[in-house]
């Protein structure tokens, strides 16, 4: 029994059209050669066949997907709620600042920053000459 070689011819399929094959690329360099011509194909996924009679075929497919349709739920009903809110006047910075001091943490952080300048303010007055700012430790707020 003596074994034949057969040479294998590729052809690279597109949208329908018979693309001709460039010998020494792999079918990735393949296709950037071609996206110059069908941009699309720059993000294409490669599918490649069988070999059936001395020929093999890579068929170019276009990657749809559904970019960013997961979110679109989630943006819309950010839209519906921030609607709401302006609807009651709630809406801006007011608002906000508002809910963010309702927050325990929040809230202390605030405090002790409010401190920490009212303390700054008051010795920068007594000492004029000294640049520093100094902060006791009675001021500084609790690590989270």
């Amino acid at each position: 029994m003596s074994i034949a070689i057969q040479e294998v011819t590729r052809t690279f399929r597109y949208n329908g059209i018979t693309l001709p094959d460039v010998p020494g690329l792999d079918p990735r360099d393949v296709r950037d050669l071609y996206s110059a011509q069908y941009p699309e194909l720059i993000s294409a996924g490669i599918e490649a066949g069988e070999v059936r009679d001395g020929t093999q075929e890579f068929v170019f497919r276009k990657a749809v997907g559904t970019k960013g349709a997961a979110l679109e739920g989630l943006r819309i009903a950010a839209v519906r709620r921030r609607a709401a809110i302006e609807a009651q006047g709630l809406g801006g910075t007011e608002a906000t600042l508002c809910r963010s001091l309702q927050n325990h943490r929040a809230n202390a952080c605030a405090r002790a920053l409010s401190e920490f300048v009212q303390h700054n303010l008051h010795a920068q007055r007594q000492e004029h000459a000294e640049d520093r700012v100094r902060l006791p430790s009675s001021l500084l707020a609790p690590l989270p």
